[in-house]
């Protein structure tokens, strides 16, 4: 279906897009939506848009937006190192292990959740498969869903169109019912309750020590050089790193992490003095990405292949989020910890970053990408492994 604004429609549609994102950030700010997220009503805004067919929608491989491709080129890797500029390794250190526990424990919950669906809704001879690669994108990513699929044989199965569409459709809405759940009453007594000298607001406040001088021109120009700068040298560095180690896996990401930790570890007076600037900027990076991420619903893909594969994923979803509630108290894991390591499994590090940000817990910004990275590691292997033990 063609939208009403066209992909080519460059300017106008950044525009819609950029306007989406002012809207959730200035709405969340004004209470218009009483508790609901900047995110959620960012993402929301763009996913009706789409659905309506007023805008292109992100998920039609068809159709070339180049908008859409501006923001997944550029605004995400710019966006992690300015989040990152405020980092402190020893509180990364100290904090970054119960992510990851819950990370695994996500992990384990997809795993548990496919061998599930797969013995309760039967898909046809390819069931396996299926679980296969929605279990590998779960736990790691996209690249992840495509690599599992080809190893499998499974691109060229019908199977293959409908769980791309489902998987665009059902994990949107999981994202917002993540950044929902820290305002549910009823799930707080799942979680474990830190003291509030551990806690964080869930509105981001700039470092006590920093010099919270508003952003002027000068700081502006620092931070978005020196993200540019890092991004520029991770990207020119990576393909010789994949080609070393002979893998088909985007460490451009793993890079920019890394770079970002270590020159804020390194010259750390001159990342205090961006650290507040940096945030802004990239966090508005992070909400026009997630206004791009709304545009991905498109629900006439879903009504068109029946409601085996969706009741198959949205299982497996169900499954994974109970699985990390019940033993949330048990691990000791915050409300925070266990929704930032879900979206880190669902969605990865691009959507664990800013959910971690906008909620105010900058602790799991980092801990949030690197989780999301060790999904890419291993989202492959562990979804063909699934999908040949359960044959």
């Amino acid at each position: 279906m063609n939208s009403l604004i066209a992909p080519s429609d460059n300017l106008i549609l950044f525009a819609v897009v950029t306007g989406a994102a002012a809207f959730g950030i200035y709405s969340e700010h004004k209470k218009w939506f009483g508790k609901l997220s900047g995110i959620l009503v960012t993402m929301i805004s763009m996913s009706i848009l789409s659905v309506t067919g007023l805008i292109p929608a992100a998920s039609d491989p068809d159709v070339d937006v180049p908008v859409y491709n501006l923001v997944f080129d550029f605004f995400i890797p710019l966006a992690i190192p300015l989040l990152l500029f405020s980092s402190d390794i020893t509180k990364i250190i100290k904090e970054s292990g119960r992510l990851l526990l819950a990370y695994i424990i996500g992990a384990a919950g997809v795993i548990l959740g496919s061998l599930i669906a797969f013995w309760l809704i039967d898909l046809g001879a390819d069931s396996n498969k299926t679980a296969g690669v929605i279990a590998a994108t779960l736990i790691g990513g996209s690249v992840n869903f495509i690599a599992t699929a080809e190893i499998l044989n499974f691109s060229t199965n019908p199977l293959f169109t409908a769980t791309i569409a489902v998987d665009n459709l059902v994990s949107n809405l999981f994202t917002l019912f993540l950044i929902l759940v820290p305002s549910l009453s009823f799930l707080s007594r799942f979680y474990y309750k830190r003291k509030n000298t551990e806690t964080t607001d869930v509105k981001y406040k700039p470092e006590e020590n920093s010099k919270n001088i508003p952003p002027n021109i000068e700081r502006i120009a620092l931070s978005v050089f020196t993200a540019a700068l890092i991004v520029a040298v991770s990207s020119f560095i990576a393909p010789y790193i994949q080609n070393r180690i002979n893998t088909d896996l985007n460490l451009t990401v793993l890079l920019i992490t890394f770079f970002s930790v270590v020159a804020v570890n390194i010259f750390p007076r001159y990342f205090k003095n961006l650290a507040d600037t940096s945030f802004i900027i990239g966090l508005w990076l992070m909400y026009v990405f997630l206004a791009v991420i709304g545009a991905a619903t498109n629900l006439s893909q879903i009504f068109n292949i029946g409601p085996s594969v969706l009741l198959f994923y949205t299982l497996i979803l169900i499954f994974h989020f109970i699985f990390m509630t019940i033993l949330a108290k048990l691990f000791k894991l915050d409300v925070y910890e266990v929704v930032i390591a879900s979206a880190a499994n669902v969605m990865g590090p691009s959507v664990a970053a800013p959910m971690a940000a906008s909620m105010g817990q900058k602790r799991l910004i980092m801990p949030g990408i690197l989780t999301g990275i060790l999904g890419y590691i291993i989202g492959t292997f562990i979804g063909v492994s699934l999908a040949l033990m359960i044959v």
